[in-house]
């Protein structure tokens, strides 16, 4: 009976041991399948992130235009020397947005991946941009923006009562390109007129503060992607 007890536990531990080496294997294999999949995400993060830089350096380059711009009216002297054309264009707004990319990182959230190895840091750096960086950016650069704009083509368009707007030579006006002209220069030397501009000029600085900080935070995020990558 001794002899058949000893046997039984041994038979007993090589399952045990034969299960143990099984669930090892399978989970090399498992973390080496995750390894590659991870690893491939984040090259595609890689180009994400440097889609964005190029969107920000866009409007990078469009926010220092328009800053320049507004200096260059607020210095004019004498407004009777632009056409109207010119004067028309002074008042214009736009809208500012950049289409974020995020796929790469939709992928990892949706992989099912939960040990993420070497990866850990990066990926939890990658949650902190997405979830709080990009929202608050959208929100209070983005949406304070947009909301401004709007307020502003409001005054323009609608509260003011001095100016009527060309848009297009087929349609008709009732002032004259002269009295036009005038009430148009007359519309621009007032305060508030220069206070909207003068607020715009002030928000595109803000702006480049936060795009170039924006960018500056994506290309260490690129960096750091790179050399993990590449360890």
């Amino acid at each position: 009976m001794g002899k058949y007890f000893k046997y039984a536990i041994g038979e007993i531990l090589l399952v045990v041991i034969g299960i143990l080496i099984a669930l090892s294997i399978n989970n090399w294999n498992e973390n080496r399948i995750n390894n590659i999949k991870l690893k491939s995400y984040l090259t595609e993060i890689v180009s994400d992130f440097k889609r964005d830089t190029i969107a920000i350096r866009g409007e990078l380059n469009e926010a220092k235009k328009r800053i320049e711009k507004t200096k260059s009216f607020l210095a004019i002297k004498d407004y009777n020397a632009l056409t109207i054309d010119s004067l028309e264009k002074s008042l214009e707004t736009f809208y500012f947005s950049i289409p974020f990319s995020h796929s790469a990182f939709e992928k990892i959230e949706s992989s099912g991946i939960t040990n993420y190895g070497k990866y850990e840091g990066l990926i939890e750096a990658y949650k902190f941009y997405y979830t709080f960086i990009v929202p608050d950016f959208k929100e209070a650069v983005e949406g304070g923006r947009n909301r401004a704009v709007d307020l502003e083509d409001n005054y323009w368009r609608y509260s003011q009562n001095a100016y009527e707007f060309t848009y297009d030579d087929e349609l008709n006006s009732y002032q004259n390109k002269e009295a036009a002209k005038e009430n148009l220069v007359r519309l621009l030397q007032s305060p508030t007129a220069r206070n909207i501009l003068k607020v715009g000029y002030h928000r595109n600085k803000n702006l480049i503060i936060r795009l170039n900080g924006l960018n500056n935070y994506l290309m260490l995020m690129i960096d750091d992607t790179k050399k993990t990558l590449n360890d």
